[in-house]
């Protein structure tokens, strides 16, 4: 797919490694349509040139209510903590394919699960969660310590939180999760084969089979998966 076959741009916040001005010029030029809840919209217009050109030109859309709809998706957005101006989203988006509802829930950058986004990630079909570091990498990196602490408490979910917040959302669910990517990933305080054994861990020890992880990496595209 490229971008001009896009239908919209869901934007979480308004971090440098979520937007990135050189992309966002590229979906103005293509009239993909971007949107973002009403909390982060006028931070974004502020940091970044294009998201202003973006609402010049009718291309910044907020979603003035919990849901939207664009085209056959239906968009459900829920506030996660994160240390980042205007608050941090995460999006499940639904839709009907083969005679059943679809659903497919993304969320990053959570300093802790809350009870909301648990409940909005439930009877997803396929889950995009952060397993962003290991918590003896983190104390031993060379980060200073308020780095360590930010992330610990305002920043991102551990390993370990990964897969007690995936627990909790099978728990509120009626099906399992098909499918599960593990994101953001953190470079220099874990890796990919950590993060899926601690997630493969959780499950083995509560019985629960039959769930496909997947790694998901930073500069090159991970497995494509079928819903």
């Amino acid at each position: 797919m490229d971008i001009p076959d896009l239908s919209g741009v869901l934007i979480t916040h308004i971090h440098g490694d979520h937007v990135n001005e050189w992309t966002i010029g590229r979906f103005v030029n293509a009239r993909v349509p971007i949107f973002c809840p009403p909390k982060i919209e006028k931070h974004l217009q502020k940091k970044y040139y294009g998201m202003a050109r973006a609402a010049k030109e009718g291309l910044l859309r907020t979603i003035h209510k919990s849901e939207t709809a664009v085209n056959e998706f239906h968009i459900h957005t829920f506030e996660v903590p994160h240390d980042s101006d205007g608050g941090c989203f995460g999006y499940s988006v639904s839709f009907d394919a083969e005679g059943k509802t679809k659903k497919v829930s993304v969320s990053t950058d959570i300093a802790h699960p809350t009870d909301s986004a648990i409940g909005a990630m439930a009877d997803s079909d396929v889950i995009v969660l952060e397993s962003n570091y290991d918590e003896d990498m983190l104390e031993q990196s060379g980060r200073p310590a308020w780095l360590k602490r930010r992330i610990r408490e305002d920043g991102h979910l551990s390993n370990d939180q990964c897969g007690d917040s995936l627990l909790q959302i099978i728990d509120r669910s009626q099906t399992l999760p098909k499918h599960l990517a593990l994101a953001h990933v953190s470079r220099e305080c874990n890796t990919n084969p950590l993060a899926l054994g601690c997630t493969q861990g959780a499950l083995d020890r509560q019985g629960i089979g039959g769930i496909d992880i997947s790694e998901t990496h930073p500069a090159r595209p991970g497995k494509t998966i079928t819903v």
